[in-house]
């Protein structure tokens, strides 16, 4: 089919205006940006322990409908991310954090879908991701003594006499987190009797040494001291433990 002279024209002119759009990427005046803040809590997610900027964090952006990754930035000291020099189109940003309903911490996707225009700075606001943290993850620190009664082979219970009080040394001392079944941590006294638990982030311990059962009993009995820590850097002193033994 043979065209006209202008039919010729608009084809010519289509084309032309088809070649100078061009797609989502590099190239042009806008910008997009945003900020991301970490919300960092304990293992099932019950306590929120504190929030702080996300610090050298990977942002993703995909440029239109592609899958492949079209740049790569880290955040900054303030959590602070920019993708810059962007054509209009559509973006889609995204980073990485962890999933709250998964027990085993899965990663999932945290995206934001941008329609940018031209010379526009999008400004995604605050972001959040969330991270979790073991109990040993902290900054705060338990600490007591744990002293020795040491009563007369000749004396029997209830009749006991006391032959000397002194440091429990090598004394092995329990910590629990929470609700754990099982002690998270064991540690041994000093040649005092002193004894500190340290890094541990804000919650409810549990501590726990064994006294020999002067009754004449064969099971050793526990003796438990509970702290809790309700801020980072805090430290916390338990009350003396005694321990006895014939």
């Amino acid at each position: 089919m043979r065209l006209g002279g202008f039919s010729l024209f608009l084809l010519t002119l289509v084309m032309a205006v088809s070649s100078c759009v061009k797609p989502e990427g590099y190239g042009g005046t806008s910008s997009i940006n945003g900020t991301i803040i970490t919300s960092y809590y304990n293992e099932d997610y019950s306590q929120l322990i504190k929030e702080a900027p996300a610090v050298n964090e990977d942002v993703y952006l995909l440029f239109g409908d592609t899958e492949v990754v079209g740049d790569k930035v880290e955040t900054g000291p303030g959590g602070a991310f920019s993708f810059e020099y962007l054509r209009p189109g559509n973006y889609t940003m995204y980073f990485m954090g962890e999933d709250s309903t998964e027990v085993d911490r899965k990663e999932y996707v945290i995206s934001n879908d941008v329609s940018l225009g031209s010379n526009q700075d999008f400004d995604l606001g605050t972001l959040k991701e969330l991270k979790t943290l073991d109990y040993n993850d902290g900054t705060s620190s338990i600490s007591g003594i744990i002293k020795l009664i040491n009563y007369k082979n000749s004396s029997t219970y209830p009749f006991l006499e006391v032959k000397d009080t002194s440091f429990a040394q090598e004394q092995e001392v329990y910590l629990v987190y929470g609700e754990h079944e099982f002690y998270d941590e064991r540690i041994r006294t000093s040649y005092d009797g002193y004894f500190e638990f340290k890094n541990l982030i804000p919650g409810e311990y549990t501590i726990f040494t064994y006294s020999e059962d002067i009754t004449g009993g064969t099971e050793m009995i526990p003796v438990i001291r509970t702290a809790t820590i309700t801020s980072e850097d805090q430290h916390v002193e338990v009350t003396t433990m005694i321990i006895e033994q014939l």
